[in-house]
């Protein structure tokens, strides 16, 4: 089946990847066998990050659901569930003790690693999400949307600090500058 996300451990020796299969596969760089086969979505996985230690995985689903699994047993730690449409995008922040989301349901979700629990819903975008990102600090998260905006959230509050505008079709990535005082967003308008 389709792989639609693969991405390097942290350390590099790792790779996982999702795919269309409902499976997230983790990878030994070295050998290129297959360590781990993590089951547990009813559908396509469409996006999966490591944690900044490592130790443990995100991966976002097409069944609207986003599990947390442990990187040296395979099993699923959470499952995080809140979302009423499939998962695009899952991203840890760089302290790691965050998961946030990013859904066609127009929302973002927060996740806190430890509990489980959803920390804020970000509402305000009007179609799909489709690119989410941390600022270097981790104290705001960017998010592009299918709506032609840029929106910046504050972390702690869970408010929408400010809306970026001037795309005339859908956002399709965001990332922040090294330093944090920049973005760069590119979208379906060729910009």
């Amino acid at each position: 089946d389709e792989v639609n996300s693969v991405v390097y451990s942290p350390k590099g020796d790792q790779i996982a990847s999702g795919s269309n299969d409902s499976t997230v596969r983790l990878w030994d760089v070295d050998t290129g066998e297959c360590v781990h086969t993590l089951q547990g979505h009813s559908r396509a996985v469409n996006s999966v990050v490591y944690s900044p230690k490592g130790d443990r995985i995100a991966s976002g689903s097409e069944d609207k659901i986003v599990r947390l699994w442990d990187v040296d047993t395979g099993e699923c730690v959470h499952t995080l569930q809140g979302h009423s449409h499939c998962i695009n995008i899952v991203v840890y922040s760089p302290k790691g003790d965050r998961i946030t989301s990013g859904s066609p349901d127009s929302t973002v979700r927060l996740w806190d690693v430890n509990t489980g629990e959803c920390v804020h819903t970000l509402q305000g975008h009007s179609d799909n999400i489709s690119s989410v990102t941390y600022s270097p600090k981790g104290d705001r998260i960017a998010s592009g949307s299918e709506d032609k905006t840029v929106r910046l959230w504050d972390v702690d509050t869970g408010e929408c600090v400010h809306i970026l505008q001037g795309h005339n079709r859908a956002v399709s990535s965001v990332v922040y500058s090294p330093k944090g005082d920049r973005i760069a967003s590119g979208s379906d308008d060729k910009t």
